[in-house]
Order: C-alpha cells, then sequence, then structure tokens
C-alpha cells in the first residue's frame, strides 16, 4: 500500500474505459470534504505526495490519482482532464472538491477548474505555469536530447533543474545519489515533456471561478517565479504566496506547503480575492 497501511487504492474509468488508478485515504468519508492531489510530469501520486498526503490525511479526506498516458506521441490536456473528471465523479459522491495541482499538474488543475468548476471548492496551483516560455523550451529541449540518445545524464540534469541548490548542497554523497537513481527508475516522462513545450491555458484563465491559491517558489528555475505571478495575476478570484523553495517543493518544504493548502481549504474565501500572504512578492 503507498503512503500508509490505510491508503486504499481505488480504480476510476473514463468514459472511453481508460482505467485509472487512485489513492483514497478514507473512502468511508465519500461526500465529505476531500483534496484531490494531481501530480507533475516525472512523477506519481505516491512519488510527489510521499510526504504531503498523510500530513492532509490527517486533517482531511486526500485522494491523489495516478494520471495514464494517452496513446498520442503529444498528449491532448482534454485526456488527462477526462481523467480528473472521472476519479472526482467517482470520489466526491456529488460534493464539491478542493483540488491541488504540482507542476504540471498544476496545469491540469487550472483547465479543468475552467471547464468544471461547478464540482470545485477550491482550487491550489503549486509551481505551475500559463504560457510555455523560451527558458522553459530551452530546458525541455535540452531533457529531450538526452532522453532520446539514452545519455545517463538525464537524471542528473532532471535533479538539477527540479531541486534548489541549498536542497541540494544539504545532501551528502550517498543521499544525492538516491535522490537520481529515484529520478532514473521513476516513471516515464516523455510524453507529458511533449506535452508541456506548448503549453497556453492564457484564453482559460478568465473562466476560472473557483477560490484559488497560487503558490510560486523563489528558488524554482523550472517554473521560475513569473509564471506564478501570471497565473495570480489572470485568475480573478485567487490569492498568492511563495516558498523558499526549488521546483521540487513537494520533497524540498512539504510541511510548509501542507500548512499553506490545510489552512486555505478550511475557508477559501476568508482571504479576499488578490491577497498577497506576507511571505510572497508579487
Amino acid at each position: 500500500m503507498p503512503f500508509t497501511s490505510h491508503v486504499q487504492s481505488l480504480t476510476a474509468s473514463t468514459p472511453a474505459g481508460l482505467a485509472i488508478h487512485y489513492h483514497d485515504s478514507d473512502p468511508t468519508k465519500a461526500g465529505e470534504p476531500t483534496i484531490v492531489l494531481l501530480h507533475g510530469t516525472g512523477g506519481s501520486a505516491e512519488n510527489n505526495f510521499w510526504a504531503l498526503f498523510p500530513m492532509l490525511a490527517m486533517r482531511h479526506r486526500v485522494v491523489a490519482l495516478d494520471f495514464v498516458d494517452p496513446d498520442e506521441a503529444v498528449p491532448q490536456a482534454q485526456a488527462y482532464i477526462e481523467q480528473v473528471l472521472a476519479v472526482v465523479g467517482q470520489a466526491s459522491a456529488g460534493a464539491p472538491v478542493h483540488l491541488m495541482g504540482y507542476s504540471f499538474g498544476a496545469v491540469i488543475a487550472a483547465l479543468y477548474a475552467a471547464q468544471h468548476g461547478a464540482t470545485l471548492a477550491s482550487l491550489t496551483l503549486a509551481c505551475g505555469w500559463v504560457k510555455t516560455d523560451n527558458q522553459q523550451r530551452l530546458r525541455n529541449a535540452i531533457w529531450r536530447s538526452l532522453h532520446e540518445s539514452g545519455h545517463e545524464a538525464v537524471a542528473e540534469f532532471s535533479a538539477f533543474v527540479n531541486y534548489s541548490q541549498p536542497f541540494l548542497n544539504a545532501k551528502n554523497e550517498g543521499e544525492l545519489e538516491a535522490l537520481i537513481q529515484g529520478i532514473r527508475n521513476g516513471s516515464d516522462r516523455s510524453r507529458k515533456m511533449a506535452f508541456n513545450r506548448n503549453v497556453d491555458i492564457s484564453q482559460q484563465l478568465a473562466a476560472i471561478t473557483a477560490p484559488t491559491l497560487v503558490v510560486g517558489c523563489s528558488l524554482d528555475i523550472t517554473t521560475p517565479m513569473r509564471h506564478a505571478r501570471m497565473l495570480f495575476g489572470g485568475i480573478a478570484n485567487s490569492r498568492f504566496a511563495q516558498i523558499h523553495s526549488g521546483h521540487g517543493v513537494v520533497h524540498e518544504r512539504p510541511a510548509e506547503l501542507f500548512t499553506m493548502i490545510d489552512e486555505f481549504v478550511r475557508n477559501p474565501s476568508a482571504l479576499p480575492a488578490g491577497h498577497v500572504f506576507e511571505n510572497a512578492h508579487a
């Protein structure tokens, strides 16, 4: 069992018959307030949320799905949105959920919120972005070249761009090697990387009405802070916070991220739209 022995692994089906596996901290609480977690490009529910999931589950029902890549070489957003809809529909018993997306998952969460806002009580976007820019496209191209050539440095490169200098420098040699080996043995990210190359959700942001928390990370070089600011500026009903972390905030600072999400979902409208938390500089 992932996360803890109490978590249950379940399956939902999309209209096309695709089986989507998800993890539920307590299926008996269907219909009660639930947080749904969407993982990032190279991760899985357990890999990305091994720390965040159990912390949130101490106070909330939590569901985390594992995305399935469609057959096409460059997946379309709708295929991922339908996976979220299937899990939310089965797990929520019709009650609005609190949706949290990290990195690639934040892009899908934003698109889902634009289409299915009535199913949401709140939206949290961590390390997301609006439109892939030249810097991101360059990083994506370097990764693609290393990946397609089978170069072993693809894992080292991923660690370099996903984690902050303080986090990496705090590791001893064995810990750093274990981190890199974990990336090397992780889920294939090639199709999501192809999707990430041409993201542009700028036209969908105005349709997001759910109370939203945008979280940027000050040391992030994969989706730098400017992207969080663009999300904050583009979503009318949003609040803005930042964490002193690299892109891998779910590994670097999960307790701080937990605190932000926990406080926000308890009363998403407690702070007005446009609020900037004291630790953030919008």
